[in-house]
């Protein structure tokens, strides 16, 4: 999120290798009331879209930035994320939606709005319908009988990101949301309702936490809890700045970075602050992280943590947890080239995520970065190492003018690769006055994965959605309505939520899972399970992952397309207990439950 005048001496040599063939922005015309990078003078829908917008879903949540003029703090261009959840137990996904709240300076006096969870009703009419949750709800007492209760949600802080984990592993996904603040999580009660569990929790960090990333580090069949916080804000004595009469963004240097923390799971929602015995100790100044991703890089049972900083070095936490079960870990992203671009910069690391891209059966890591930068694609190769492929990959060209926040990986078309999808919008309201190259609002990118790792920007011709420029900050993607293929919820500053209803017509075939732990040696959500599926001559490799993109929580179910293939499917799942487990004579296209306690569950197929 720097501004461009502190990046341009440090990104020379790649301004010099990919300017000249950068995706160039079309200039609006001098009476668009929203000027806008990459943005075509007239939008047109595609004759066969494979998105469609869907403004009449009833999710109208407008995500608000609450700007302070004197002040311009940096909070207000960070955005927020979402989450996917079923939190009633229907098996469809509902959404709960991060708000903002007038921070001190804010020169209105308006309460400040609460943070809203939409109900998904399935499809009504033939397309996706929600409803907002009230503040009171019905729910049935033990004898049957029906009562009104608070729905137990409603944080009025300044929200970042959204976390669905099931904390205490009942089955039923609880809510952790971090904050400019105090962090605040809630127990999903089994009837409708939550309760705020913060106090009890031990979880204390009254810090700026931007993203939070859950997963069973220590390997006792819970789901531990890592916090990366950005910096620490004194509004009394913040820095203002700009050039002449014009307040601006700061660039992040002048805010104190705030160490991460890594919080220990002790089961009763009950949390013990492990962050410097177990390793979490950060280099020089720290980092101002905006994104965390548990995966296990180095295939050894164990989560490691990949951590995407801002305009500092990023980490990357091994896990090296020893026979006696603590957690420990060391920082080793300098060691496997994570920690900076291929010319030895440390960039503007905001939304991230962990894919195999290319078909190796191994995981590559990608980071959103500011306009000029390129996003990063950091491709796995022989041994520990990752290599900076961003160019080769042909990202590096389309993301070059383009401030990419949520970033997420997945098979749109279901054609057995992963594609990428990626929003925009830049972090300065006045770009336009220092670069007419740039502005505030930019249009999101899709990239089409040609198979071999290697992409193509087409997202003109999927959706209008893709002409069209806004602030794009959260993105979570997910099966919406249970049709086996995958949708997009996106967060906008200051607009409503976009609904993205995936429409494509295509005779591929697909196949899910969705994984239950055991609760005991494996969480009941299955957070960093690993699936190899087979099917025919294709064999793909994924993680179960819930924090990914910017600050949002994904859809759990691992969905792979298989393409043309009409074979049934083998399943090879490695939980987190380490236990490999084989299911075979997969049926496609439908959802497979599958227990960790042996086979298939009986009626887990839909």
């Amino acid at each position: 999120m720097r501004r461009a005048a502190l990046v341009a001496a440090a990104l020379a040599a790649c301004a010099a290798a990919g300017a000249a063939q950068a995706q160039q922005p079309t200039t609006p015309p001098t009476q668009s009331p929203r000027p806008a990078t990459g943005a075509p003078a007239t939008v047109v829908e595609p004759e066969h879209p494979a998105f469609l917008v869907r403004s009449d879903s009833g999710l109208d949540f407008v995500h608000r930035r609450f700007t302070t003029p004197a002040k311009k703090y940096l909070p207000e261009i960070t955005g927020s994320g979402i989450g996917l959840l079923d939190y009633d137990g229907d098996g469809l996904l509902d959404v709960y939606c991060a708000q903002c709240c007038p921070l001190p300076g804010y020169p209105e006096k308006v309460e400040a709005p609460p943070d809203a969870l939409y109900r998904n009703l399935g499809r009504v009419g033939g397309r996706f319908r929600f409803e907002r949750v009230a503040d009171r709800v019905t729910v049935k007492q033990e004898d049957g009988t029906p009562r009104e209760a608070p729905l137990g949600l409603g944080d009025r802080e300044y929200s970042m990101s959204v976390t669905c984990p099931d904390v205490d592993n009942d089955g039923r996904p609880d809510l952790f949301v971090t904050n400019v603040g105090q962090d605040v999580l809630y127990r999903n009660n089994g009837d409708g309702t939550f309760t705020d569990v913060t106090a009890q929790s031990g979880i204390v960090d009254a810090w700026w936490t931007a993203a939070a990333a859950w997963g069973d580090f220590d390997g006792d069949g819970d789901l531990d809890l890592y916090l990366a916080n950005y910096g620490l804000i004194d509004y009394v004595r913040y820095t203002v700045c700009g050039t002449g009469d014009r307040v601006g963004y700061c660039s992040p240097d002048v805010l104190k970075a705030a160490p991460d923390r890594l919080f220990r799971n002790d089961g009763g929602f009950r949390f013990t602050d492990v962050t410097k015995e177990a390793g979490i100790v950060e280099p020089d100044h720290g980092g101002k992280g905006l994104a965390a991703i548990p995966f296990d890089h180095d295939d050894d049972g164990r989560l490691d943590l990949y951590v995407a900083n801002d305009a500092d070095p990023n980490f990357l936490w091994h896990n090296v947890r020893g026979a006696d079960g603590k957690m420990k870990f060391e920082e080793i992203a300098g060691e496997v080239g994570l920690a900076v671009n291929g010319q030895g910069t440390s960039q503007s690391c905001m939304g991230s995520d962990i894919a195999d891209v290319n078909g190796d059966l191994r995981f590559d890591v990608y980071s959103a970065n500011l306009s000029k930068e390129s996003s990063v694609l950091y491709l796995r190769t022989d041994g520990d190492y990752y290599e900076d492929a961003t160019y080769k990959s042909g990202i590096g060209n389309p993301t070059y003018l383009f401030t990419g926040f949520g970033a997420r990986f997945f098979d749109f078309d279901r054609d057995a690769d992963l594609d990428l999808f990626q929003v925009n919008g830049h972090v300065l309201d006045d770009i336009r006055e220092s670069d007419p190259n740039q502005s505030f609002e930019q249009v999101p990118l899709f990239l089409e994965n040609r198979g071999d790792g290697t992409f193509l920007p087409v997202g003109p011709k999927l959706s209008r959605f893709f002409q069209e420029a806004d602030v794009g900050r959260g993105l979570a993607v997910g099966d919406l309505d249970g049709d086996g293929d995958l949708d997009a919820v996106v967060v906008e500053s200051d607009h409503p939520l976009r609904v993205l209803e995936n429409v494509l017509e295509t005779p591929n075939h697909w196949i899910g899972l969705s994984l239950a732990g055991d609760g005991k040696k494996s969480p009941r959500d299955a957070i960093g399970a690993r699936v190899t599926l087979a099917c025919g001559d294709k064999t793909q490799v994924q993680e179960v992952r819930g924090s990914s993109s910017y600050m949002s929580w994904q859809d759990l179910r691992v969905h792979f397309g298989v393409g043309p293939r009409t074979v049934k499917a083998t399943a090879t799942i490695r939980w987190p207990s380490g236990r490999v487990q084989v299911v075979k004579e997969l049926e496609l296209d439908r959802y497979h439950l599958v227990r960790e306690e042996g086979g298939e569950a009986p009626g887990g197929s839909r």
